[in-house]
């Protein structure tokens, strides 16, 4: 009977979960919990334990030498949409990381991997995939997440900076058990000052939900280096430019899993809906003259106080079964 009992107030609960928050939206808060003053944050978690607690350095990488850092690595190589990624378009040095996005009709790709026409493009993070499993190299849960780019000109394309969880798939949990945190995502070729950030969760399907906002800067970032960041807390969200918020939120009950790290470039042809609702121009870069984004440095920081509310995404039930997928099957659906 108590096995039954619990199995009952257990589904209840996954229920429950499915009813979405009212999205807390307000900016003025974001303002009283401004970026965190994580320029006098101790280098190491004991530095920081010996001051009673607070925020300390987990990454600080400034891309120097003439290869990613081991605990980077190019993003999968293989075709992402219509666009393929390709580990070739990726390169470091000068103190920067890039990545290119442009057109070819004879490209040749030293993995063999991509077809000789196309729009290639690609991307850096802190996950490698072995033997179809994903790998974080690097993860986080909450801290404040920033980085220092140069964003590509140019129609038909975007750069993003972006925190993916492997179990952004799970179903039931309203974020909780895994989210994808897009710090900023540039689609805006045509309006310059805009600015796009959003949580994506429940999976990419039947049960994807989404919240986000595109954000005018009045800057326009097409032009020279910004930063562009995210504290992530166990109660709200709150993304910065340039060291400014532009818009907090706890829209999604707060992903409390770890995440790994992308900094990536995307392509869509012209005429296609993108992020935001954005209708994507003609992508017109070539290889003789790519769309370039480049990545100065990234830094991420935790605080102590956040460590107690990590979780694991097994800590979750997850409603992804086989037998769900069957009964959606039947209604055209997909989970």
């Amino acid at each position: 009977m108590k096995s039954i009992f619990a199995g009952l107030v257990a589904w209840v609960m996954m229920l429950v979960s499915f009813i979405p928050l009212k999205p807390s939206d307000k900016l003025g808060d974001a303002i009283k919990e401004a970026r965190p003053p994580v320029e006098s944050a101790a280098v190491t978690r004991d530095e920081a334990m010996a001051k009673g607690g607070g925020w300390y350095v987990t990454m600080d990488e400034n891309f120097d030498g003439d290869a990613l850092p081991e605990n980077w690595t190019t993003s999968p190589h293989a075709k992402r949409n219509t666009e393929w990624w390709c580990a070739d378009t990726v390169s470091v040095g000068a103190g920067q990381a890039s990545v290119l996005c442009y057109k070819e009709d004879n490209h040749v790709c030293s993995a063999g991997v991509c077809p000789a026409q196309g729009v290639f493009t690609g991307g850096i993070e802190t996950r490698k995939m072995v033997d179809g499993k994903s790998v974080n190299l690097f993860e986080q849960a909450f801290g404040y997440f920033e980085c220092r780019v140069m964003i590509p000109k140019g129609e038909g394309l975007w750069a993003a900076f972006w925190l993916q969880s492997p179990t952004q798939g799970n179903i039931g949990n309203q974020g909780r058990d895994g989210s994808e945190i897009d710090v900023f995502e540039s689609v805006f070729a045509n309006d310059p000052t805009l600015v796009g950030s959003a949580l994506n969760w429940d999976g990419y399907h039947s049960f994807y939900q989404s919240h986000g906002t595109r954000y005018d800067t009045g800057v326009n970032l097409y032009e020279g280096w910004h930063t562009y960041g995210v504290l992530w807390t166990p109660v709200r969200y709150v993304f910065f430019v340039d060291g400014k918020p532009t818009f907090e939120t706890n829209a999604d009950r707060i992903n409390r899993t770890p995440n790994f790290l992308r900094l990536t470039v995307e392509s869509r042809p012209a005429g296609t809906v993108g992020p935001y609702g954005y209708t994507l121009g003609d992508m017109t870069a070539t290889k003789d003259e790519p769309a370039v984004f480049s990545v100065d440095w990234v830094r991420v920081y935790q605080n102590t106080a956040f460590e107690p509310h990590i979780k694991a995404a097994t800590d979750f039930a997850n409603i992804n079964k086989p037998w769900i997928a069957t009964v959606l099957g039947w209604f055209g659906k997909t989970l």
